[in-house]
């Protein structure tokens, strides 16, 4: 395959919209729905709906595709400060996905609210390095999930801290 039929960072991004969309409502057995906005400039990839409460959650969803000749211990994503607010409430949900099987092999869950304290600030952007190793004790650990379970229950105690 050619470099001209790559997959754009647009296209990866929507491809990790929609696993953690799915993921959310299957592990919550429809609990969680998940809803795409019209528009997204402000940095806004789902807002999910808990359905026996009524509130909802605005999500920012970062995808990393993993190439399983390479796998970087660290991976990065990067928050723009253009669409980012610190009193902003909602969360950064960070997916590092199989390339192969496109499968979730970790998540982070990170509150807005944190991303400033966790994230490295440069000039336009906040950039989030997680360390993907399992016994990492990063400043990332307590965002850490290492199973679509725990990534449903993590988004779904977002939604409770509403």
């Amino acid at each position: 395959m050619t470099d001209r039929y790559r997959l754009t960072s647009t296209q990866r991004g929507k491809i990790g919209d929609l696993q953690v969309a799915t993921v959310l409502m299957a592990q919550t057995d429809g609990l969680l729905t998940p809803f795409v906005p019209l528009s997204e400039d402000q940095g806004v990839d789902l807002i999910v709906l808990n359905k026996k409460t009524g509130v909802s959650l605005p999500i920012q969803v970062k995808t990393w595709f993993l190439v399983p000749q390479h796998p970087p211990s660290r991976v990065q994503f990067d928050l723009n400060k253009a669409t980012y607010s610190e009193g902003q409430r909602g969360a950064v949900v960070c997916v590092a996905l199989d390339a192969s099987t496109l499968a979730i092999s970790i998540s982070w869950v990170i509150p807005l609210r944190r991303v400033a304290e966790v994230g490295t600030e440069q000039p336009k952007k906040y950039a989030l390095a997680p360390s993907r190793l399992e016994n990492s004790e990063d400043k990332y650990r307590e965002f850490r999930c290492h199973t679509i379970s725990e990534l449903a229950t993590a988004v779904t105690v977002q939604l409770e801290d509403v």
